[in-house]
């Protein structure tokens, strides 16, 4: 992020809590990888890669970026100008993240005419810069938000062996909520079923500062929750591997 934190504290701090970081979320606020304005990008680039540093320097594993922040308007000629833009700073990201010795997960984005709002886009487009650094990240209500009959099971299964990590939410389909997993529509016994038939072993971290009940941002009363409520989820994972075995 944009702040400069002690690196070499909050590495100390980890190690003394026997923690590991798995993932790190890179700027997306004015940040924009698939901009025309090539200064603009650039900097974002800039931006980006002080983040990625941040996390090769506390052994962090991934670097999670947004493709692109704002919805797209104009002709397809300039839609795909910016993804060209997009799959442009998708390959200098993933030379930087390989030379720092982490992996970078693109993340699917909410709406309809926004590069990266269409997972299979990304997919495509991680497909095409085949570099092993670069993968994706899933948001789970990202893929409902602003869409419409949205296959789930078809994202998680077509992500593969690409899908480096994954944000756990629930919402209504409407907005971006960031709800508890079973306060909204997802059908997370179909999404733990998707995550096995692909053999996901990677971290689910939740993101679900929109709950109702969170209002107060008191975390004594948000972790036990969050807690109960993700101990659920894995709960499925298990009995679906009970079944298989």
């Amino acid at each position: 992020p944009r702040i400069s934190p002690d690196l070499s504290a909050v590495k100390d701090l980890l190690n003394s809590l026997h923690l590991k970081v798995h993932s790190l979320h890179a700027p997306f606020s004015g940040v924009n990888i698939a901009s025309l304005d090539e200064e603009e990008r650039k900097n974002s680039l800039e931006h980006i890669k002080k983040s990625m540093e941040s996390c090769s320097e506390i052994e962090g594993e991934i670097v999670i970026i947004h493709p692109f922040s704002t919805e797209t308007s104009g002709d397809d000629q300039s839609y795909l100008r910016a993804k060209n833009k997009t799959e442009d700073s998708l390959c200098t990201l993933a030379t930087f993240a390989e030379k720092l010795g982490i992996k970078l997960a693109v993340e699917n984005m909410t709406g309809k005419r926004r590069v990266g709002s269409d997972i299979s886009e990304l997919i495509e487009l991680v497909t095409k810069i085949n570099n092993p650094c670069l993968g994706l990240c899933l948001d789970t209500g990202h893929s409902f938000v602003g869409k419409e009959d949205v296959d789930l099971s078809k994202n998680v299964l077509e992500c593969g062996r690409n899908l480096f990590a994954l944000h756990i939410q629930d919402t209504d389909g409407k907005k971006d909520r960031h709800w508890l997993p079973g306060q909204g529509i997802i059908n997370w016994a179909q999404f733990m079923k998707d995550l096995v038939s692909i053999d996901y072993q990677g971290v689910l971290t939740l993101e679900i500062s929109g709950s109702p009940e969170f209002a107060e941002r008191n975390v004594d009363h948000i972790l036990p929750k969050a807690m109960e409520s993700i101990k659920n989820v894995l709960k499925l994972r298990e009995s679906i591997g009970r079944r298989r075995s």
